[in-house]
């Protein structure tokens, strides 16, 4: 489940929509990802944040790290 805290450790001062489609966006091998929403507001962000340099494979490898440790 995505968090404010979490996307803070993905991408810091992001929404959390942003956060993991940024995520998303940066895993190797993605080309291509399909949004939906009917609000105008949330395709200019998730335009935005396509626009921006993908996150270092080190910052998505610490995030898989936190999400996968055992509770």
């Amino acid at each position: 489940m995505a968090t404010k805290e979490v996307a803070a450790l993905i991408k810091q001062g992001s929404s959390v929509a942003a956060a993991c489609l940024a995520a998303v966006a940066s895993c190797p091998g993605v080309s291509m990802v399909l949004l939906s929403s009917g609000v105008t507001g949330h395709w200019y962000e998730a335009r935005a944040t396509l626009a921006e340099p993908p996150i270092p494979h080190e910052n998505l490898r610490t995030v898989l790290d936190v999400l996968a440790t055992p509770v």
